[in-house]
């Protein structure tokens, strides 16, 4: 296996992807064949998975037989945080090997190339079948005002409620020491919106989880949410180019009834 990102841009990416990783997964397969590089995780609590795709013509070079990786996030996540912004990325890998080498180079001769060896683990894990859905409501927004307002939120409380109609969105967040935030989302300030004609939803999510979905914002300069009752919101990331993608599935939070 040798995969190079050669692109500066594109290593920056890579590199956040992975950095962020850490805070789903300890452990994650990548599965590579001939068209594409995925992984797919669930978070220790079982409650969201996260898919990241990208094909292959995404990469400068791709030379890969169908394989499974399996690496610690955490580590990985270490060595990307080494690496200086004018670096490309090489991965490589022997078939049958128990490392893979990772190695950071540039141009410019006054930043020290890195290598790294970085053994990988055997993990147990099937791909998930995630259904198609027909969403109720999708928009789009900046990601970076999606990641401020879901900090904000987090100071006011464990759940986000969002309250979406043709008319408008509203997110809350409330707890009985911090008191309540609301904040009111107009259509025409979104990239994008759809919903089912007269729909109108009020669903809940963990805000802790929605804030490690949200460090991912500087993967893409907007993000989009999906939304169906009884269903998962599913958050996306686009990582430049058709499906290249990072995409999140987090149940909703039911309330107890008493």
């Amino acid at each position: 296996m040798k995969i190079h990102i050669t692109n500066l841009l594109k290593s920056d990416v890579f590199s956040a992807v992975f950095q962020n990783m850490k805070a789903f997964a300890d452990n994650v397969n990548i599965m590579l064949d001939e068209e594409r590089l995925f992984i797919q995780a669930m978070d220790s609590g079982h409650v969201s998975v996260f898919e990241l795709n990208i094909p292959a013509g995404w990469f400068d070079k791709y030379e890969v037989d169908s394989t499974t990786i399996g690496i610690n996030s955490v580590i990985l996540s270490k060595i990307l945080s080494t690496r200086d912004k004018m670096q490309h990325i090489e991965l490589e890998c022997d078939d049958g090997s128990d490392r893979m080498t990772i190695r950071f180079a540039s141009d410019d001769k006054s930043i020290f190339d890195k290598t790294f060896e970085v053994p990988l683990v055997d993990l147990d894990s099937e791909v998930m079948t995630i259904p198609e859905v027909e969403y109720q409501a999708e928009f789009s927004l900046p990601s970076i005002k999606f990641a401020s307002l879901i900090t904000q939120l987090k100071m006011f409380g464990e759940s986000m409620e969002i309250d979406c109609s043709e008319e408008s969105i509203t997110l809350f967040s409330d707890s009985q020491d911090c008191g309540k935030m609301s904040a009111q989302i107009s259509i025409e300030d979104l990239n994008s919106f759809a919903i089912d004609e007269g729909e109108h939803l009020n669903l809940s999510f963990s805000l802790n989880h929605l804030y490690s979905i949200a460090q991912f914002n500087k993967l893409s300069k907007e993000v989009e949410l999906k939304l169906k009752r009884g269903n998962p919101i599913q958050v996306v990331y686009n990582l430049g180019g058709d499906d290249t993608t990072l995409r999140f599935y987090l149940a909703p939070k039911i309330e107890d009834s008493e």
